[in-house]
């Protein structure tokens, strides 16, 4: 199996292109989806780290990374229509999901607009059924006055308010280069369109989805990270077959804290179905 990574692009069907990287090879491929203003880039240690053992697919959806930035359709049921259409253009009949943060949000929507399709399982990485705290919600992570807060700032004030968030993603201190890197991804976007994917994403709530979810499901959880441990919690409940694992000593970009185990679980999870 091959283990270099290429850079590639694709014009789906509705004119939106989508850049991604694919380590190729045979066999069953994760499709690996980021959060939000993140892209495929966040997934470095998985297209280095799996691509002798399985292909690895990263793409960076619409309104992120070097994808199209366009300024309409920036919500997580487009997104979702832009994945189906992108699997479908490069042919790929049976895969794995992978989905990080707003990334999870992003399968779930899939599932509900397409069903199973050809998704053999889904890992989920520290990400709750809805971010969106109320009262029949308290565990979410956004409260009403924290979004418009944020979508205010992100709006006037984007490379601060990006700099006040990032480290929040991790339980440890980041390396200096790696900072520079992704807040240079996080800030690719125009702010209108960072403003709008995050109204969207926050205000989403997948609970109703995951009951009875068919697809068998890693769901992985950072110990240290804003996340709620009680929302991952409920996916394992709400799903037909899920399995939480904790990542110690991990915030919420787990995958690349600890991409040794998240790495390994992957591939076990990957070779179990």
């Amino acid at each position: 199996m091959g283990s270099s990574i290429e850079d590639s692009s694709i014009e789906l069907s509705n004119g939106v292109r989508l850049f991604y990287q694919d380590t190729g090879g045979n066999g069953t491929p994760l499709i690996c989806i980021h959060g939000i203003w993140a892209s495929s880039k966040f997934f470095c240690k998985q297209l280095e780290g799996l691509g002798e053992d399985i292909r690895v697919i990263a793409l960076d959806l619409r309104g992120h990374g070097r994808s199209s930035m366009t300024m309409s359709g920036q919500t997580v049921p487009n997104y979702a229509k832009d994945v189906k259409l992108f699997i479908d253009a490069l042919g790929i009949e049976n895969y794995i999901a992978v989905g990080w943060s707003m990334g999870c949000f992003v399968w779930w929507d899939f599932f509900q607009q397409f069903g199973a399709h050809s998704m053999g399982g889904l890992v989920v990485s520290d990400q709750a059924p809805s971010d969106y705290r109320s009262e029949e919600y308290p565990i979410g992570l956004i409260s009403h006055e924290k979004l418009r807060n944020w979508v205010f700032r992100a709006q006037t004030e984007r490379n601060a308010l990006i700099k006040e968030l990032l480290p929040t993603m991790f339980a440890n201190e980041l390396d200096p280069d790696d900072i520079l890197w992704m807040h240079e991804e996080m800030t690719r976007a125009p702010d209108v369109i960072a403003a709008l994917a995050l109204f969207d994403q926050s205000t989403r709530d997948y609970r109703d989805t995951l009951k009875d979810f068919p697809v068998p499901t890693l769901v992985c959880s950072g110990e240290l990270s804003q996340q709620p441990l009680a929302g991952a919690e409920l996916i394992v409940e709400l799903v037909k077959d899920g399995r939480l694992e904790i990542f110690e000593g991990c915030g919420h970009a787990l995958h690349f804290e600890n991409s040794e185990k998240f790495n390994r679980l992957v591939v076990e999870f990957a070779r179990s179905l």
